[in-house]
């Protein structure tokens, strides 16, 4: 008995993961190489005022900084992007779920969602202007657009995929709907529905974005949009360069929080067990 208390114990210790550590170098020795072969060909080449160098883009990110106008930009297009995201996947869970549990509803409206879907999103956003104004309600409105399309695909596939047997059978046992609900379907389609989430995040950004580029007075894709109209290569880059840490930056994050509320699953979506392997 001890001594499989013992070995129980010793799996919850962390043990040091070489090869995860090996990767996170080999990926910042991979920057670093890309950072410097673009500095190395933008000035062999002399191409400097197309691709910029990478010190010229430090250089633009720090006048930016200490402006004060970077703190602000980012706050809007941050508050932008995150409400749009949680209305978006909200909104796209909730949808997705239903319509994938009641399957003749889906079937009646996936045709019309698909056909929506389909539309190029970036021709809607004049039309968002008209309906929305140029405020910050704009690209709130146009960023919960993409997340929805991307956490509502993703959530309805999940549910058609719940076991309608382990549904029935939980029924029969005497399990209410919203028992079957909270302890069957949710957790089935969870993995599902944080693919949708992860992939609609980098969207609310992109929604954010390019609402700034049709109409707005403050932002990121108002400062990018700006630059580019000055023809500045390197501040352009410089806006993009923030873009991409904001987006990886969440990504982290949400993973992170994917791994808290899937801790009951491992790696390969297994529903784990306390009993330990023999």
């Amino acid at each position: 008995m001890s001594t499989i208390t013992a070995k129980r114990t010793e799996r919850k210790v962390p043990k040091f993961r070489f090869f995860r550590n090996t990767d996170h170098i080999i990926q910042i020795s991979l920057a670093i190489v890309i950072l410097l072969a673009w500095e190395g060909i933008a000035r062999a080449l002399h191409t400097e005022y197309y691709t910029s160098t990478p010190s010229q883009v430090a250089l633009e990110l720090k006048r930016w900084a200490l402006s004060g106008q970077l703190a602000t930009d980012l706050q809007l297009t941050l508050t932008e992007a995150g409400i749009g995201f949680l209305i978006g996947s909200a909104v796209g869970g909730v949808t997705g779920f239903i319509l994938g549990w009641v399957r003749r509803a889906g079937d009646i409206l996936e045709p019309f969602i698909l056909s929506l879907y389909t539309m190029p999103k970036i021709a809607l956003a004049p039309l968002f202007v008209l309906w929305f104004g140029i405020g910050a309600f704009n690209k709130i409105m146009f960023a919960a657009l993409l997340v929805f399309f991307m956490v509502f695909f993703t959530t309805y596939q999940g549910t058609r995929q719940v076991d309608r047997d382990l549904a029935e059978n939980a029924r029969l046992l005497g399990a209410q709907r919203w028992d079957v609900w909270t302890k069957i379907a949710i957790p089935y389609a969870a993995v599902w529905v944080f693919t949708g989430i992860r992939i609609g995040l980098p969207y609310a950004l992109i929604g954010a974005i390019v609402g700034e580029f049709v109409a707005a007075q403050a932002g990121v894709g108002f400062f990018i949009k700006q630059q580019s109209d000055y023809f500045n290569t390197a501040a352009v880059f410089a806006g993009l360069i923030v873009l991409m840490a904001i987006s990886l930056a969440l990504l982290v994050i949400l993973r992170f929080i994917e791994r808290w509320a899937l801790g009951w699953q491992d790696a390969k979506g297994v529903i784990q067990s306390n009993d330990a392997s023999a």
